[in-house]
């Protein structure tokens, strides 16, 4: 086995570090952040390894890894024959993978008493949904079929200017099920900062309200596609993102600082389906100007810049 895609259902689009200790090898490598689905080559290390070992995989934020075993295959013996009238075949010993479980899951010990469990509070971040050009009919068709005049960036269209039909159409835009069934890109998530200091994994600074340094990895949408930032307005401290640094060259460390549409960005919408968190919103993007609808020939990146009311 040459290759491996380590994904998860629970955390497609997300990032993860990923460290990699090879089978027989008494080494650690850092293959560090990646968007889940990832597929690894471990030939391309130098040195090279065979994919067999263990994989820890913690994805941003969260506060327990994910440990993936792959063991080594077990040869399957020669079979012996045997002084009998009936020769006996020999079991050919299949390799079982070992299912990757989380070291942080502890069963609970069973107490008589009952006690109430509060419902978890979802984790808010920025969210980064990509509609290929090569989709806009899907996307379109739905929100025709909604009743909605907004078909989607890639069909030339923008949310309607007026509050509550906004709420409508984004809702709608949120709900569509290509984000989630595989036929979109899947939706990318990226951690707002509510303070200052330090870097980020990029080591470019980290400033509060302003979304960390996100790889759109080379392919991931397969040619254009137009890119749109959706954010909780409670991350923004109640303001708007009205600046987003951009590189599409493949270089985390010099940007071009991008204006957000102002005209977009000055409405919300509150969500109340399952694609994202149920939470208010505002949304980023440059439509009319088409600096967002972009081809991912190489790595991209995008961060947050400039937060004003």
């Amino acid at each position: 086995m040459s290759t491996i895609t380590i994904q998860s259902i629970n955390y497609s689009g997300e990032v993860a570090n990923i460290l990699f200790k090879p089978a027989d090898f008494d080494v650690v490598v850092n293959l560090g952040d990646q968007v889940l689905p990832y597929l690894f080559n471990p030939s391309g290390l130098t040195p090279s390894y065979d994919v067999y070992g263990t994989y820890t995989i913690l994805v941003l934020d969260a506060d327990c890894p994910n440990i993936l075993n792959v063991p080594k295959p077990t040869p399957t013996p020669t079979p012996s024959v045997t002084p009998t009238r009936t020769p006996t075949p020999t079991p050919t010993v299949t390799p079982t993978p070992t299912p990757t479980y989380n070291p942080c899951n502890v069963t609970p010990t069973p107490t008589p008493t009952k006690t109430p469990t509060p419902t978890p509070t979802p984790v808010l971040r920025a969210y980064l949904f990509i509609e290929p050009v090569s989709g806009s009919t899907n996307i379109g068709q739905w929100m025709y079929d909604s009743g909605s005049n907004f078909y989607g960036f890639t069909n030339d269209s923008q949310p309607t200017q007026n509050q509550s039909v906004f709420n409508v159409d984004m809702n709608t835009y949120v709900n569509f099920s290509g984000w989630t069934s595989g036929l979109f890109p899947g939706i990318i998530q990226q951690t707002v900062p509510q303070t200052s200091g330090g870097v980020d994994f990029y080591d470019n600074p980290i400033v509060a309200y302003n979304f960390l340094t996100t790889q759109i990895p080379q392919n991931y949408v397969g040619g254009l596609g137009w890119y749109t930032w959706i954010i909780p307005t409670s991350l923004t401290n109640n303001q708007r993102q009205t600046v987003i640094d951009l590189n599409i060259n493949n270089n985390p460390d010099l940007f071009t600082a991008v204006g957000t549409e102002g005209v977009i960005n000055n409405y919300t919408f509150t969500y109340t389906g399952t694609t994202i968190p149920a939470t208010t919103y505002r949304v980023y993007t440059t439509y009319p100007n088409i600096i967002f609808k972009i081809s991912d020939s190489n790595n991209i990146y995008m961060k947050g810049n400039t937060i004003a009311p």
